[in-house]
């Protein structure tokens, strides 16, 4: 089978949440060519989803030895990061996909989420609000910016 076909089937495993089926067609498809940083990611972001997250920052640090300015990979390394309380890792790397990438209110709002559980909750609020100025129905920015007015209320009192 030729790399776009193997990672089909992964995308195809992975859409009926056979994680570790779709896991064993990405790593085919990384044997047919492990220059692909998009193999990478989504072997990566599928460990991920298995509870593996050291071997899935592993594979994301491969995409990005491949893709170093791919601002997804970044987003998606600062997740995985996130995910296990890595807070400043993850900070480092949301911040890599907002300055690639300033347009786009997700990665806004999760470095805004970053910068509150580091206790920075005055950056915090500017980067929900650069989010909600780029994506103003975002329900989940408001309650979270909510949240985080209420911290700085505390800390100011």
């Amino acid at each position: 089978m030729q790399f776009d076909e193997l990672m089909e089937k992964g995308d195809q495993a992975r859409k009926d949440r056979n994680y570790e089926e779709a896991l064993d067609w990405y790593q085919k498809a990384l044997k047919e060519d492990k220059r692909r940083s998009e193999a990478w990611n989504m072997k990566a972001s599928t460990l991920g989803l298995l509870g593996r997250p050291d071997e899935a920052i592993e594979a994301f640090d491969k995409s990005l030895e491949l893709d170093f300015n791919n601002e997804q990979t970044w987003f998606l390394k600062g997740m995985t990061l996130f995910a296990v309380d890595r807070f400043n890792e993850a900070d480092s790397c949301f911040d890599k996909a907002v300055n690639s990438d300033p347009h786009n209110p997700v990665y806004w709002k999760y470095k805004g989420m970053v910068l509150s559980q580091l206790g920075h909750n005055h950056d915090a609020l500017e980067c929900l609000d650069n989010a909600l100025e780029l994506n103003p129905d975002d329900e989940a920015i408001l309650v979270f910016r909510h949240t985080v007015v209420e911290a700085i209320e505390k800390e100011d009192n």
